[in-house]
Protein backbone atom coordinates (compact mmCIF):
# COMPACT_ATOMS: atom_id res chain seq x y z
CA UNK A 1 0.00 0.00 0.00
CA UNK A 2 1.36 3.06 -0.86
CA UNK A 3 1.03 5.41 2.49
CA UNK A 4 1.69 8.68 1.06
CA UNK A 5 -1.80 9.76 0.69
CA UNK A 6 -2.60 9.13 4.18
CA UNK A 7 0.62 10.80 5.27
CA UNK A 8 0.00 14.07 3.68
CA UNK A 9 -4.00 13.99 4.68
CA UNK A 10 -2.73 13.56 8.41
CA UNK A 11 -0.30 16.54 7.95
CA UNK A 12 -2.83 18.96 6.36
CA UNK A 13 -5.02 17.52 9.06
CA UNK A 14 -3.08 18.52 11.79
CA UNK A 15 -1.59 22.01 10.41
CA UNK A 16 -5.17 22.91 9.85
CA UNK A 17 -6.82 21.95 12.91
CA UNK A 18 -3.89 24.18 14.63
CA UNK A 19 -4.53 27.14 12.44
CA UNK A 20 -8.94 26.48 13.29
CA UNK A 21 -8.15 26.90 16.69
CA UNK A 22 -5.95 29.98 16.36
CA UNK A 23 -8.30 31.17 13.84
CA UNK A 24 -11.15 30.38 16.51
CA UNK A 25 -9.41 32.11 19.44
CA UNK A 26 -8.20 35.34 17.60
CA UNK A 27 -9.76 35.38 14.53
CA UNK A 28 -6.05 35.62 13.04
CA UNK A 29 -3.48 32.49 11.95
CA UNK A 30 0.53 32.97 11.55
CA UNK A 31 2.00 32.32 8.20
CA UNK A 32 4.12 30.16 9.28
CA UNK A 33 1.15 26.79 9.54
CA UNK A 34 1.17 27.43 5.09
CA UNK A 35 5.08 27.95 4.98
CA UNK A 36 5.33 24.50 6.89
CA UNK A 37 2.67 22.68 4.67
CA UNK A 38 4.38 24.51 1.70
CA UNK A 39 7.60 22.73 2.93
CA UNK A 40 5.92 19.35 2.88
CA UNK A 41 4.28 20.22 -0.05
CA UNK A 42 7.66 20.68 -2.11
CA UNK A 43 9.83 17.35 0.01
CA UNK A 44 6.29 15.09 -1.04
CA UNK A 45 6.66 16.23 -4.96
CA UNK A 46 10.41 15.78 -4.74
CA UNK A 47 9.50 12.14 -3.50
CA UNK A 48 6.84 11.76 -6.34
CA UNK A 49 9.27 12.96 -9.08
CA UNK A 50 11.58 10.55 -7.81
CA UNK A 51 9.04 7.66 -7.64
CA UNK A 52 7.30 8.13 -10.90
CA UNK A 53 11.10 7.46 -12.55
CA UNK A 54 10.68 10.71 -14.74
CA UNK A 55 13.39 12.45 -16.39
CA UNK A 56 15.40 14.45 -13.64
CA UNK A 57 14.72 17.59 -15.19
CA UNK A 58 10.90 17.64 -13.44
CA UNK A 59 13.15 18.61 -10.17
CA UNK A 60 13.81 22.23 -11.54
CA UNK A 61 9.70 22.52 -11.20
CA UNK A 62 10.38 23.11 -7.67
CA UNK A 63 12.30 26.06 -8.67
CA UNK A 64 9.59 27.94 -10.05
CA UNK A 65 6.77 26.48 -7.39
CA UNK A 66 8.58 27.44 -4.73
CA UNK A 67 8.96 31.34 -5.95
CA UNK A 68 5.40 31.13 -6.56
CA UNK A 69 4.86 30.19 -3.44
CA UNK A 70 6.96 31.41 -1.08
CA UNK A 71 6.71 34.59 -2.64
CA UNK A 72 3.13 35.41 -0.67
CA UNK A 73 5.33 35.53 2.53
CA UNK A 74 7.76 37.85 1.55
CA UNK A 75 7.16 40.61 2.92
CA UNK A 76 7.84 43.42 0.34
CA UNK A 77 6.79 46.42 -1.90
CA UNK A 78 5.49 45.54 -5.61
CA UNK A 79 7.75 44.56 -8.10
CA UNK A 80 8.29 47.92 -9.68
CA UNK A 81 6.84 50.33 -7.39
CA UNK A 82 10.11 50.63 -5.44
CA UNK A 83 14.11 50.49 -6.66
CA UNK A 84 16.05 47.58 -5.37
CA UNK A 85 13.14 44.85 -6.38
CA UNK A 86 16.08 43.79 -8.55
CA UNK A 87 16.23 40.17 -6.98
CA UNK A 88 12.42 39.64 -6.72
CA UNK A 89 12.24 40.13 -10.47
CA UNK A 90 15.03 38.22 -11.24
CA UNK A 91 13.48 35.35 -9.45
CA UNK A 92 9.81 35.98 -11.50
CA UNK A 93 11.95 35.80 -14.64
CA UNK A 94 13.39 32.98 -13.74
CA UNK A 95 10.90 31.53 -13.15
CA UNK A 96 9.12 31.74 -15.94
CA UNK A 97 11.96 30.74 -18.02
CA UNK A 98 12.14 27.65 -16.31
CA UNK A 99 8.26 26.75 -16.42
CA UNK A 100 8.38 27.76 -19.68
CA UNK A 101 11.28 25.48 -20.52
CA UNK A 102 10.13 22.42 -19.16
CA UNK A 103 6.04 23.12 -20.65
CA UNK A 104 8.26 23.16 -24.33
CA UNK A 105 10.25 20.08 -23.24
CA UNK A 106 7.69 18.49 -21.80
CA UNK A 107 4.32 19.16 -23.84
CA UNK A 108 3.18 15.89 -24.39
CA UNK A 109 3.95 14.37 -20.66
CA UNK A 110 0.77 13.78 -19.02
CA UNK A 111 3.49 13.97 -15.50
CA UNK A 112 3.94 17.64 -17.00
CA UNK A 113 0.31 18.57 -17.02
CA UNK A 114 -0.09 16.53 -13.46
CA UNK A 115 2.22 19.22 -11.92
CA UNK A 116 1.08 22.30 -13.88
CA UNK A 117 -2.19 21.62 -12.05
CA UNK A 118 -0.66 23.20 -8.89
CA UNK A 119 0.46 26.82 -10.60
CA UNK A 120 -3.33 26.85 -12.81
CA UNK A 121 -4.57 26.44 -9.28
CA UNK A 122 -2.14 28.94 -7.62
CA UNK A 123 -3.62 31.43 -9.99
CA UNK A 124 -7.28 30.13 -9.89
CA UNK A 125 -7.26 30.81 -5.71
CA UNK A 126 -5.29 33.64 -6.63
CA UNK A 127 -8.31 35.17 -8.16
CA UNK A 128 -11.11 34.00 -6.29
CA UNK A 129 -9.22 36.26 -3.35
CA UNK A 130 -8.77 39.24 -5.52
CA UNK A 131 -12.53 38.80 -6.53
CA UNK A 132 -13.28 38.48 -2.64
CA UNK A 133 -14.72 34.94 -3.33
CA UNK A 134 -12.46 33.59 -1.30
CA UNK A 135 -12.56 36.59 2.06
CA UNK A 136 -9.32 36.32 4.17
CA UNK A 137 -5.41 35.75 3.15
CA UNK A 138 -5.27 33.07 5.63
CA UNK A 139 -7.81 31.00 3.42
CA UNK A 140 -5.89 32.03 0.25
CA UNK A 141 -2.73 31.24 1.66
CA UNK A 142 -4.20 27.76 3.21
CA UNK A 143 -5.98 26.67 -0.15
CA UNK A 144 -2.57 27.73 -1.89
CA UNK A 145 -0.65 25.37 0.86
CA UNK A 146 -3.27 22.90 -0.13
CA UNK A 147 -3.09 22.65 -3.68
CA UNK A 148 1.26 22.19 -3.52
CA UNK A 149 0.93 19.23 -0.73
CA UNK A 150 -2.06 17.54 -3.31
CA UNK A 151 -1.62 17.99 -6.73
CA UNK A 152 -4.26 15.37 -7.20
CA UNK A 153 -6.89 13.34 -5.34
CA UNK A 154 -5.42 11.22 -2.79
CA UNK A 155 -6.13 7.67 -3.53
CA UNK A 156 -5.36 5.02 -0.51
CA UNK A 157 -7.11 2.04 0.77
CA UNK A 158 -10.83 1.70 -0.72
CA UNK A 159 -11.18 5.68 -0.81
CA UNK A 160 -12.29 8.02 -1.94
CA UNK A 161 -15.84 6.02 -1.85
CA UNK A 162 -16.46 8.59 -5.37
CA UNK A 163 -13.95 6.57 -7.57
CA UNK A 164 -12.05 8.95 -10.34
CA UNK A 165 -13.28 8.24 -13.64
CA UNK A 166 -10.09 8.77 -15.56
CA UNK A 167 -6.50 10.64 -14.08
CA UNK A 168 -7.84 13.54 -16.69
CA UNK A 169 -10.73 14.57 -15.15
CA UNK A 170 -9.39 15.31 -12.11
CA UNK A 171 -7.56 17.97 -13.26
CA UNK A 172 -10.73 20.26 -14.39
CA UNK A 173 -11.84 19.87 -10.85
CA UNK A 174 -8.71 19.93 -8.92
CA UNK A 175 -8.81 18.40 -5.21
CA UNK A 176 -8.28 21.85 -3.81
CA UNK A 177 -10.63 23.50 -5.31
CA UNK A 178 -13.16 20.28 -4.18
CA UNK A 179 -12.25 21.04 -0.90
CA UNK A 180 -13.27 25.07 -1.30
CA UNK A 181 -16.48 23.89 -2.91
CA UNK A 182 -17.62 21.22 0.38
CA UNK A 183 -16.38 23.75 2.86
CA UNK A 184 -18.71 26.36 1.60
CA UNK A 185 -20.78 23.82 1.53
CA UNK A 186 -21.00 23.07 5.33
CA UNK A 187 -20.82 26.40 5.98
CA UNK A 188 -24.74 26.50 4.98
CA UNK A 189 -25.57 25.15 8.48
CA UNK A 190 -25.02 28.61 9.88
CA UNK A 191 -27.97 30.01 7.71
CA UNK A 192 -30.78 27.10 8.97
CA UNK A 193 -29.23 27.69 12.34
CA UNK A 194 -29.80 31.17 12.51
CA UNK A 195 -32.56 30.81 11.13
CA UNK A 196 -33.85 28.25 13.67
CA UNK A 197 -32.51 29.73 16.72
CA UNK A 198 -34.02 33.62 15.62
CA UNK A 199 -37.44 31.85 14.81
CA UNK A 200 -37.45 30.66 18.35
CA UNK A 201 -36.40 34.02 20.13
CA UNK A 202 -38.92 35.72 17.88
CA UNK A 203 -36.54 37.50 16.29
CA UNK A 204 -37.80 36.31 12.73
CA UNK A 205 -37.13 39.27 10.24
CA UNK A 206 -36.58 38.09 7.05
CA UNK A 207 -34.06 37.94 5.49
CA UNK A 208 -31.33 39.32 8.15
CA UNK A 209 -32.55 36.40 10.36
CA UNK A 210 -30.73 33.58 8.44
CA UNK A 211 -27.50 35.74 8.29
CA UNK A 212 -26.84 36.70 11.59
CA UNK A 213 -28.66 37.48 15.00
CA UNK A 214 -29.88 40.64 17.52
CA UNK A 215 -26.89 41.54 20.18
CA UNK A 216 -26.61 44.34 22.72
CA UNK A 217 -24.01 47.01 21.55
CA UNK A 218 -21.99 46.70 24.27
CA UNK A 219 -21.76 43.02 23.71
CA UNK A 220 -20.89 43.51 19.69
CA UNK A 221 -17.85 45.72 20.83
CA UNK A 222 -16.46 42.46 22.66
CA UNK A 223 -17.79 39.92 19.88
CA UNK A 224 -15.84 38.74 16.77
CA UNK A 225 -18.90 39.93 14.52
CA UNK A 226 -19.87 42.63 12.61
CA UNK A 227 -22.93 44.79 12.66
CA UNK A 228 -25.20 44.23 9.95
CA UNK A 229 -26.58 47.56 10.58
CA UNK A 230 -25.12 51.28 9.73
CA UNK A 231 -26.05 54.73 9.63
CA UNK A 232 -26.67 56.64 6.47
CA UNK A 233 -28.05 60.04 6.26
CA UNK A 234 -29.13 59.75 9.81
CA UNK A 235 -31.45 56.82 9.81
CA UNK A 236 -30.70 53.14 10.51
CA UNK A 237 -29.70 50.95 7.23
CA UNK A 238 -29.33 46.93 7.43
CA UNK A 239 -26.97 44.60 5.09
CA UNK A 240 -26.51 41.16 4.76
CA UNK A 241 -23.01 41.64 3.79
CA UNK A 242 -21.35 44.26 5.76
CA UNK A 243 -18.17 45.48 3.78
CA UNK A 244 -14.67 45.25 5.55
CA UNK A 245 -13.99 49.05 4.96
CA UNK A 246 -16.55 50.21 7.66
CA UNK A 247 -14.87 50.64 11.00
CA UNK A 248 -16.66 48.59 13.23
CA UNK A 249 -16.42 50.57 16.23
CA UNK A 250 -17.15 53.83 14.72
CA UNK A 251 -20.31 52.14 13.15
CA UNK A 252 -21.18 50.93 16.73
CA UNK A 253 -20.38 54.76 18.15
CA UNK A 254 -22.66 55.89 14.78
CA UNK A 255 -25.68 53.34 15.96
CA UNK A 256 -25.75 54.33 20.00
CA UNK A 257 -25.37 58.25 18.70
CA UNK A 258 -29.26 57.44 17.04
CA UNK A 259 -30.62 55.44 20.15
CA UNK A 260 -29.58 51.96 19.22
CA UNK A 261 -29.29 49.44 21.70
CA UNK A 262 -29.72 46.69 19.73
CA UNK A 263 -28.19 45.70 16.87
CA UNK A 264 -28.42 42.98 14.15
CA UNK A 265 -24.66 41.58 13.84
CA UNK A 266 -22.99 38.45 11.69
CA UNK A 267 -20.57 36.82 13.35
CA UNK A 268 -17.19 36.54 11.57
CA UNK A 269 -17.09 32.64 10.95
CA UNK A 270 -13.58 31.36 11.04
CA UNK A 271 -13.52 29.13 7.65
CA UNK A 272 -10.44 27.40 8.57
CA UNK A 273 -12.52 24.94 11.09
CA UNK A 274 -15.12 24.17 7.53
CA UNK A 275 -12.04 23.75 5.72
CA UNK A 276 -10.40 21.42 7.84
CA UNK A 277 -13.81 19.37 8.29
CA UNK A 278 -13.76 19.64 4.14
CA UNK A 279 -10.20 18.19 3.94
CA UNK A 280 -10.83 15.37 5.77
CA UNK A 281 -14.64 14.62 4.17
CA UNK A 282 -13.38 15.21 0.27
CA UNK A 283 -10.41 12.83 1.04
CA UNK A 284 -12.20 10.17 2.24
CA UNK A 285 -15.80 10.27 0.41
CA UNK A 286 -14.47 11.87 -2.64
CA UNK A 287 -16.01 14.18 -5.61
CA UNK A 288 -19.73 13.54 -5.95
CA UNK A 289 -19.98 15.30 -9.33
CA UNK A 290 -17.37 11.86 -10.26
CA UNK A 291 -20.52 9.79 -9.32
CA UNK A 292 -22.26 10.80 -11.90
CA UNK A 293 -19.87 10.40 -15.00
CA UNK A 294 -18.94 7.27 -13.32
Amino acid sequence: MDWMPLVKIAIAFVILALASWSDWRSRMASDGFWIAMGIFGVVFLAIQIYEAGVSPLYYLFLFPLGVFFFDLFWDRPGLFEKEGEEIALALFISAFIVLGALIVIFWEDMFLWKLMSIPIVFLVIILLYYFDIVKGGADAKALISLALIFPVYPVFLEFPLIGIPSEIVQYFFPFTILVLFNAALFLMIFPISFGFLNAVKGDAKFPLMFFGYRMDIAQAREKFVWSMERVEDGERKTSLFPKDEYEHQEVLDQLEAVGAERIWVTPKIPFLIPMAISLVFSAFVGNIFFYFMA
